[in-house]
């Protein structure tokens, strides 16, 4: 089963999650357990999007800040951590367990955690509200869950009828009220930058810092003067003069603006003023203001970052060009617009003043590329900029060095989305960390505990890399009712020995179809096409036979989207059958 959710999926986690919640409570029915694993699971989904890999440091924040933050146990308090060890010892039976730090540490870390834990529990402060008010209302004798009598106690409390801890309350409301809303931590394929620190050298050599130079010096000469110096029109000079104020280089004074007074010393440091004008870009609203409102009539404030972390994410995972119209389309998926030409003009104006810092560079489209008009592609001090903000935006951004002592499943989903020269690097360090031989087998366990093609796949691609071994440990898994179909392809394909059955080639097919469909229907089409009409036919049919778990899915996709109409009407048909 899946245990590795690093893109948000909520559906597949939610899947996985029952899952693993009916294994352990079969396993431990005496442990009523169903609502806390769920919880820590729900957490971990949040943090790491790994729901199987624990460490010493896992385990001591279950136990010191998310069980007392938002666990109510009335009771018996030691429930938590025997649940925890137990939780540990489950996963490891399963052949789930990932991490690296043994087991038996694992364990002595829960015990050490334990005074702390029970410190955490007894101080209301380090409480959720909704742990609060639950505990509050069982204290009072209020059935919190008789919908009526909690908008009841709520209503007593507001006109002050009840004697609550309304201290401790409103301690817990500021604290929560400066949290951010909790989601998904997503994981951004690893890119390799290749140079260790470019912005000193790209810095001092940006167009930006002399025009932002130029705005602080001319800042009080009106809208008119200060575009005639830049030369530019009045947008950008407008967007620059809200941009150097959005840094900390200008201030109002009497109606004018007017330098700060850290304006002098950070217009001296080409690398200070650069990186501030980076992180405040985000800021930029009312620069923008024309272009988002014609993207969502009366866009809040989240808007511009939004947009901009989509703009950043894909171009820092893409590791090469990217056509700016496919970066735009991206952007406006986020921003839920229907037209893209308002995001395509407000992507374009971003990527300007991004160019204009030495962050990424553009060119043309040939007309061999059409109907892309242009190409969009970051540079090593982007690369390094975007690492950054894509960090403080709440992206996972790994090192292709730091996932040496990553588990498998983790890396084979990032090696999936990685450009070539990545997975290269990936590939290397992960499997000389842990030697080949153990790589192989690490990857022939995944591939016998997860049902997935999205899994499967890139796990063969990555088993190629170890070698002979990784031929020796496919070998062991061949028979293997999950897995054996794909690894007899993957062998033939290898070693040219004839190991393959009937059935197989169209299994294979499937996986690598199905990893299409999840990325872009259009690219399964696209692949489906290539054949001919009676190849695809044929294709339909073997799909419908072939009793593969994402055969219905294939089928559906096929009889939605396709444009030969034969072709859908066959899918249609073996759907129906």
């Amino acid at each position: 089963m899946r245990t590795v959710f690093i893109r948000g999926e909520q559906e597949r986690f939610d899947e996985a999650c029952a899952e693993l919640i009916d294994r352990f409570t079969t396993r431990h029915p005496e442990l009523e357990a169903a609502e806390l694993v769920e919880l820590l699971l729900d957490d971990k989904f949040l943090a790491d999007g790994m729901l199987a890999h624990w460490t010493e440091e896992d385990v001591v924040r279950a136990l010191t800040e998310v069980v007392p933050r938002r666990a109510v146990l009335t009771e018996d308090w030691s429930a938590a951590p025997a649940l925890l060890h137990r939780w540990i010892d489950f996963l490891a039976d399963e052949r789930l367990l990932t991490s690296t730090d043994a087991t038996s540490e694992l364990h002595e870390a829960i015990d050490s955690a334990v005074p702390a834990y029970l410190t955490a529990m007894a101080d209301p402060g380090e409480w959720s509200s909704e742990k609060f008010w639950t505990t509050t209302m069982r204290e009072l004798g209020v059935d919190d869950s008789d919908d009526a009598a909690v908008e009841a106690f709520h209503e007593a409390v507001d006109a002050g009828e009840l004697d609550v801890d309304q201290d401790t309350a409103d301690e817990i409301a500021a604290r929560e009220a400066g949290d951010p809303e909790p989601q998904p931590r997503v994981w951004l394929s690893p890119v390799e930058p290749t140079e260790s620190e470019p912005l000193r050298a790209i810095a001092a050599q940006a167009p930006i810092i002399e025009r932002i130079r130029t705005v602080v010096e001319q800042a009080a000469e009106g809208p008119e003067k200060l575009a005639a110096a830049l030369g530019e029109d009045e947008a950008t000079a407008g967007l620059l003069l809200e941009w150097a104020q959005r840094a900390g280089l200008l201030r109002v004074v009497g109606g004018r603006p007017a330098p700060t007074l850290i304006a002098g010393p950070v217009l001296a440091e080409p690398e200070v003023l650069w990186t501030k004008l980076w992180q405040s870009f985000v800021l930029l609203d009312d620069a923008f203001r024309e272009d988002l409102d014609a993207i969502a009539a009366d866009s809040d404030d989240d808007l511009l970052p939004e947009l901009v972390q989509s703009v950043l994410s894909m171009l820092y995972s893409a590791a090469g060009e990217v056509p700016l119209e496919v970066v735009a389309g991206a952007a406006a998926d986020v921003a839920g617009s229907e037209d893209p030409e308002p995001v395509l003009g407000l992507v374009t104006r971003i990527v300007q003043q991004w160019e204009s810092m030495g962050a990424l560079r553009t060119r043309h489209a040939s007309e061999e590329e059409q109907p892309f008009q242009a190409f969009v592609e970051l540079l090593p001090a982007g690369v390094w900029a975007a690492r950054e903000s894509l960090r403080a935006f709440g992206f996972r951004v790994p090192t292709t060095e730091a996932l040496r002592l990553a588990p498998a499943e983790l890396v084979v989903l990032l090696f999936a989305d990685a450009a070539p020269p990545v997975q290269e690097s990936l590939a290397a360090h992960w499997i000389e960390h842990r030697g080949s031989q153990q790589a192989a087998e690490e990857l022939t366990a995944l591939l016998e505990l997860v049902d997935d093609p999205a899994v499967r796949v890139p796990t063969l691609a990555l088993l190629a890399v170890t070698g002979d071994d990784g031929v020796a440990a496919a070998r062991e898994v061949a028979e293997d009712e999950v897995c054996g179909a794909a690894v007899r392809v993957w062998l033939e394909a290898t070693t040219e020995e004839q190991v393959t059955r009937e059935g197989d080639p169209v299994l294979f097919t499937a996986d690598v179809l199905a990893v299409s469909l999840e990325s872009d229907p259009a690219l399964l089409i696209g692949e489906v096409a290539e054949q001919s009409q009676e190849a695809q036919l044929q294709l339909v049919a073997d799909l419908a036979a072939s009793g593969h778990s994402h055969a219905g899915e294939l089928l559906a996709a096929l009889a939605e989207h396709h444009e030969d109409e034969e072709v859908a009407a066959a899918a249609r048909g073996a759907l129906d059958v």
